[in-house]
């Protein structure tokens, strides 16, 4: 092998070794970052409503009745949000309710209010961010 030959080897390596290693430090930064939940992968709150229990209610009647349920992800931890709650019947039908966040961000509750409108829809706004279920 030629002197030539060899000192292109060797510069492909270094490049191959160099371009490993930043690659390797990324990663491990990233994974880091990520572990510590570092702003940058903060993931934004989330709402979402869900059809809760029977509320074995006679003003309620049919298979569409269910409590409303609100679920929420990636809130600040160990707080209490409070959640306006909204249908197609208009605001203020329901009030509000509250959910407890555990050291994860997550947190839900059945409310004690109840909605029967096959096809309507229900949404909870809780600290400015909404959710919504289309086709009750």
């Amino acid at each position: 092998m030629s002197t030539e030959e060899s000192s292109g080897l060797s510069k492909t390596a270094t490049i191959v070794t160099i371009a490993g290693t930043l690659l390797g430090t990324l990663l491990a930064y990233l994974s880091l970052a990520a572990a510590v939940k570092w702003p940058p992968f903060t993931p934004k709150p989330a709402v979402t409503v869900f059809q809760g229990g029977d509320p074995h209610d006679n003003r309620c009647p049919g298979s569409a009745c269910h409590k409303i349920g609100v679920s929420l992800s990636d809130f600040d931890a160990d707080t209490t949000v409070r959640c306006t709650l909204d249908s197609t019947e208009g605001p203020d039908v329901f009030g509000t309710v509250t959910v407890r966040v555990d050291g994860d961000g997550q947190g839900q509750v059945e409310s004690t209010n109840f909605y029967g409108t096959p096809g309507g829809w229900v949404s909870a706004t809780c600290d400015g961010h909404t959710g919504r279920l289309d086709g009750w």
